[in-house]
This record gives structure tokens, sequence and C-alpha cells, in this order.
């Protein structure tokens, strides 16, 4: 069930369900800070006309990264508003303009699931601007820097909002659910322990002190001071476990992969909701290490 929040007095947080939400920022210009799944599209009109806005109220979506519970409705948005800008590394921004080979990737990762995630409409070419690091989405009193942090994937950017002392985060922060610890988000297909080490130090530097989940809400850094570390060190030891298991069976097929996984970290064992996450992580961590192994020996 949808729900909208107060933030501040500028900022508002649509919550899809429990798991995906999305921000907007009223200012000058006002923009929408991902989308969700495809399917999530309803959800987002509801929750822009309960502040009593239209798609043509918008002058910007901004997305972290293209996966598809991010950018997927940011078609139907382009489509019911043709002076729309999307925003978007340019890594991704092709995939927006044809989604077809992300669609392949998503059914292969996602396998009977992604029937549920709606159809993914394009946007057109002439609605996408391509940003990276040093560049400010300028809204009004508001403004949004721009930063490149790949890690989770070769197209994902966060955006800093100096006024609020805040990030919005997408997926290089991990996930932050209600009642759940942090947890770290690694889906094939290019996956990298290193770049998003990287990215996490990044962030750090920026010192932000509240972080914007996409998954899901507002998390106060006052509360977890040793929230970055933390995290490096849960990419370092999810790695390590999977490297320690496949070097004993590379032929291990992924279920058997996952299950040894769990009982290597037993502590994830108490959340059977978050499962899914957990195996695509399993593979992209899998893959990452096939990767570096080809390119490196190692």
């Amino acid at each position: 069930m949808l729900e909208v929040e107060n933030v501040d007095s500028c900022i508002r947080l649509l919550i899809f369900d429990r798991l995906r939400s999305c921000w907007l920022i009223r200012d000058k210009k006002n923009i929408i800070i991902e989308t969700g799944y495809p399917a999530d599209n309803r959800k987002l009109f509801a929750g822009l006309s309960r502040l009593a806005l239209t798609p043509q109220d918008i002058d910007y979506v901004a997305l972290t990264h293209i996966h598809l519970d991010h950018a997927g409705g940011a078609g139907y948005l382009a489509r019911q508003n043709p002076n729309l800008s999307i925003c978007v590394h340019a890594k991704g921004a092709r995939h927006l303009a044809d989604p077809t080979k992300l669609l392949q990737g998503v059914r292969r990762a996602h396998g009977e699931k992604f029937e549920t995630f709606g159809e993914m409409l394009p946007v057109p070419e002439n609605q996408i601007r391509t940003i990276d690091s040093g560049d400010i989405i300028e809204l009004g009193d508001t403004h949004l820097e721009v930063f490149y942090t790949p890690g989770h994937a070769k197209h994902h950017v966060i955006f800093f909002d100096p006024a609020s002392e805040a990030v919005f985060s997408g997926d290089a922060l991990g996930s932050k659910y209600k009642n759940r610890p942090n947890f770290v988000l690694a889906p094939p297909s290019d996956y990298d322990m290193e770049a998003a080490k990287i990215s996490i130090d990044l962030i750090k530097a920026l010192a932000p002190q509240k972080i914007y989940f996409t998954h899901c809400g507002m998390n106060f850094l006052s509360d977890h001071p040793h929230f970055y570390e933390e995290l490096k060190r849960s990419h370092e030891r999810w790695t390590e476990c999977i490297f320690s298991i496949v070097s004993q069976n590379r032929n291990m097929d992924d279920d058997m992969l996952f299950g040894a996984f769990l009982e290597q970290l037993p502590e994830l064992k108490q959340f059977p909701d978050q499962f899914f996450s957990f195996r695509l992580s399993v593979k992209g961590i899998r893959t990452y290490l096939q990767n570096r192994e080809r390119k490196t020996g190692l």
C-alpha cells in the first residue's frame, strides 16, 4: 500500500511497499529520484496526485542506475510529460532508450518473477540527460551534486543534497529495511567488490548526516557511527565466503552454493524474506570472482 511521508519542507518520501521507495524534491523545479518497477507506475502517479501534483509538474527524474526496480517507471513518466528530462549515467542511457538487452538480463536473473515487474517503456532519446561526477542538477534553492559510484553496477551514481546534508544512495550503500540490518546488494552482472568499497569511501568523505535509501527509507548516520566500515567488511566477508566455497568445488550449482553460503553466514538465516536478494548477490559475487580470475589469474 502506498505511503507518502513528509521528510522536511522540500522532500517527500513515496513508499511503494516495504521494499521500494522513491523521493520527491519540490522547489522551483521538481525532481523525482528513482521510479520503482514498471508495475509501480500507478502507485507513483497516485503519490503525485496525493501531493496535488501531476507528471506535468515534474521537471526531472534522477536515476541512480538503470536496474528495473529503480528505473522501470521512467518511461511512463516520460510518456505523460514530453518536457521531462531523465538524468542517468551515460553507461546506462542507451538501455533506457532501448531496454531490450536490459530486460533480457533481468529475465535471466529473476526467472519467473520477471513477469510480475511489468512492461518497461523506452524513454525517448531527446528526454535523456547523461550525468557524471561533477554535474549539478539545479532545482532552485536546492541542488543535487552527482557522484559516480560503480561497484553495485557500472552505471551507478549517487546524489548529494548539501541543503539537507543527505545522500540519495540508490544501492551503493546496500539496503536498510525496517527492523533489518544493512544488507550488501551485489547482483550480476557487473558487481565489483573493490569498486564498491571505493564508492563507499567516496560517500563517507561527503560526510552526509542522513542516507536516503531506495530500499527503503531514511537512516540517520549519527545512530550508526561505524556504518561505512561495517558495510565494507560485509562486502569482504561475503566475497571471501563465496571464494572459499567455490575454491573447493568450481562446478557447484547455484542452489548448492547458496545453501553453503548460508551455512557459513548463519545469521542471515533469520531473514528468509531476503533470500531472493541474497541469492542474486551470491550470483553476482560468483560472477565477480570469475571475472577477476580471468583478468588476473587470482
